[in-house]
């Protein structure tokens, strides 16, 4: 006979921010724990409102699946005396075991005897083993934590009720001092406390109470209540799914209404509205159906019913008002200033307390976009550069305007906005509207080459700086965000496809800072971190590990052509594995000798003593690290054979000195040309 149970964690409301994964991670702790304890299931639905955190166990087994297991003891030469009778040791382990030493037997293992016993333990009731599930709450992990009472106990709120169901036996148990029951709670307003009298009641008796405990069903029901609005009104409402999901997660009973709000603030730009409506309010924003225009109206969700919606519809109106006009204010104040008053002040504003100000970072910025534009050269356009160059002078003077200063989250957008409007250049003002682009990995990129060449150099110049000055990330700590400007530097180069050896970037520019330290542990540091980050990104391209591992031990820092070597290693294997495992072999033949040589000498074709000699030492002189990744591969795989007869036809430690240093020069300006892309020793050859 199958069974259910319901486990509910009723607590003050929690963030919302934080609802969803808490509610995925209570199931994913509770399946583990019944796995762990051999109790079968086929189902296990998870609920989330602000006020509780919940699961549904469905088609639960009645007891632990018996248990059938061979433990293993000591040696037998310890478990048996000279005389061949058992030892303290021997009667140790069976009785430790439930056993006798009559249910001893013998089994080899690499050579060694061993004395075992068969175990057979039969399993408890699963009522007996959820009385322990209080261990999977203590589990549970939080962003962040509170104390309440004079409990010293932490959680993510404090917690009022437990309900724990067997079907409709209480299972009990204790929890932060709250012992476990049936009796849950419904809407805070609307409802009033409910006795569970089953678990397969649960959602239906909550919503008798005003509560949706089931978040996709709340969110389908808000997504519902808003579409009938918009349809009501010839309305077009952007769906935006953080808000949505937001939304769901601060309410139980949800009602969706609209407000309005007078056309004067339409004079704005959208972006403003739009986030002072989306980001500070939990509004959502509508469109006119035809003309895709912001239009007066917002649409919101209450957590309650109907009833005096009225109020409800004033209030946010007057709340949103008050944002709305200090926007509007704000707005036309910075319009009476200029670019150069906002620059002038970033002059007084430190990037950090290790760094200088923001005024300084600008003109960094532009040396690093100099730098970057001559080691692209033909990639680039000279006006390309030269329009970068002068959007870094003035890329961060929208941080002293009073709308970024209200919205902190519109920087760089408020900057192209007014850009555009005090009359500067539109590919300057995208650049400075893209600064900060990818916020996220995988997220947008900036759409032109002068943005991307823009938030290229930034990120780079803050990873430069921050490491200089010793505010590496430790572990997961990462308070200035580096690892991000590190994806975004490998994300952006990936996507213009940019041949650029960061190294020859990095050196000239650490030479400008006021850095002390060891030049060559600085840029170690620096490629290592980034290296991190592209072996992150050709992973998700399913790239596997050792060939990422290999390419990047080359010496180079030249992002695209680790993200193309990786994906031509991939290819290679896919298509001719036999050729891929015998390039492997010959290449790692060569550089384990290579490596040892101190000899800085060159290959001379006049010492060569075999034509198999010759052959390869012609080869080694052919090799051009500049050349595309898939000449490079075929020039690899023209090594094999040459190799192969040379190993065969010539002593590398020949005694005759000249011969012996010939040879080795050989080798190790071919292991320089290999290692120059990756290390063929790290890859696996047999497959």
């Amino acid at each position: 006979m199958s069974h259910q149970y319901l486990l509910e964690l009723g607590m003050e409301e929690i963030p919302a921010r934080f609802l969803l994964d808490l509610s995925n991670q209570l199931r994913d702790k509770v399946s583990q724990f019944l796995d762990a304890e051999r109790i079968s299931f086929e189902t296990i639905q998870a609920y989330a409102t602000p006020r509780r955190l919940a699961v549904l166990v469905s088609g639960l087994a009645s007891k632990q699946a018996d248990l059938e297991e061979k433990a293993k003891g000591p040696a037998l030469r310890i478990a048996k005396d000279n005389e061949g009778n058992w030892t303290k040791a021997a009667i140790g382990f069976a009785r430790g075991q439930g056993a006798t030493v009559d249910d001893l037997y013998v089994e080899t293992v690499k050579d060694e005897d061993y004395v075992f016993v068969d175990k057979h333990l039969k399993g408890s009731a699963t009522q007996t083993i959820l009385t322990q599930i209080n261990d999977v709450l203590a589990s549970l992990t939080f962003p962040v934590t509170m104390h309440w009472n004079s409990y010293e106990e932490e959680f993510i709120r404090p917690v009022h009720w437990i309900v724990s169901l067997l079907d409709e036996t209480i299972i009990p148990f204790t929890f932060l001092h709250v012992d476990a029951g049936n009796e849950s709670k419904g809407h805070r307003f609307l409802g009033h406390s409910v006795v569970i009298d089953s678990a397969t009641n649960y959602e239906v008796l909550l919503e008798e109470q005003k509560v949706i405990v089931d978040f996709a069903k709340r969110q389908k029901l808000i997504e519902e209540q808003i579409q009938a609005l918009a349809t009501e009104n010839n309305w077009q409402v952007p769906m935006n799914q953080d808000l949505l999901d937001e939304v769901t997660s601060i309410v139980e009973w949800p009602t969706a209404f609209f407000g309005t709000f007078s056309d004067d603030y339409l004079t704005m730009p959208d972006l403003i509205l739009t986030t002072a409506m989306r980001d500070h309010q939990r509004y959502f924003y509508v469109l006119d159906q035809t003309t895709d225009e912001l239009l007066p109206y917002f649409i919101s969700v209450r957590n309650g019913n109907a009833e005096f919606i009225e109020n409800v519809v004033k209030g946010n109106e007057k709340v949103l008002r008050a944002r709305l006009e200090d926007g509007l204010f704000f707005y036309q104040a910075d319009l009476n200033q200029s670019v150069d008053i906002f620059n002038e002040k970033l002059k007084t504003v430190k990037e950090h307390f290790k760094l200088g100000s923001l005024a300084d970072k600008e003109e960094r910025v532009a040396y690093l976009v100099k730098l970057i534009g001559d080691a692209l050269g033909s990639q680039l356009q000279a006006t390309t550069v030269a329009k970068t160059v002068e959007a870094a002078h003035i890329y961060k003077f929208d941080l002293m305007t009073q709308v970024v200063g209200e919205f902190p989250e519109l920087q760089g957008k408020m900057g192209q906005i007014y850009a555009e409007k005090f009359g500067l250049d539109t590919d300057i003002a995208q650049a400075i509207g893209s600064q900060y682009l990818p916020t996220t990995s995988g997220g947008a990129l900036p759409q032109t080459e002068t943005g991307a060449l823009l938030a290229l150099a930034d990120k780079l110049d803050t990873l430069v700086n921050y490491f200089a000055v010793d505010l590496i990330p430790t572990g997961s700590n990462d308070p200035y965000a580096l690892r991000r400007q590190a994806t975004g530097i490998v994300e952006i180069i990936a996507n213009q496809n940019w041949s650029l050896n960061l190294l020859d970037i990095i050196k000239p520019f650490i030479n400008k800072l006021p850095f002390s330290g060891e030049e060559d542990e600085l840029l170690n540091k620096l490629a290592d971190f980034i290296k991190a980050r592209i072996q992150q990104y050709i992973e998700r391209q399913g790239v596997e590990y050792d060939m990422i591992e290999s390419v990047l031990e080359s010496y180079h820092l030249d992002i695209n052509r680790h993200i193309q070597f990786a994906n031509g290693l991939q290819s290679l294997k896919n298509n001719a594995a036999e050729n891929y495992r015998l390039m492997v072999e010959a290449l790692s033949r060569v550089v384990n000798l290579g490596v040892k040589v101190e000899s800085s000498t060159e290959p001379s074709l006049a010492l060569a003593q075999t034509e198999s000699e010759q052959d390869l030492i012609r080869l080694s002189l052919q090799a051009n690290l500049n050349d595309s990744v898939e000449d490079l591969l075929n020039y690899y795989q023209s090594l094999i054979q040459p190799i192969d007869r040379y190993f065969e036809n010539n002593l590398v430690n020949s005694p005759d000195d000249s011969i012996k240093t010939n040879r080795q020069a050989t080798l190790k300006r071919l292991t320089h040309t290999i290692l120059g892309l990756f290390d063929p020793r790290k890859l696996i050859s047999k497959f």
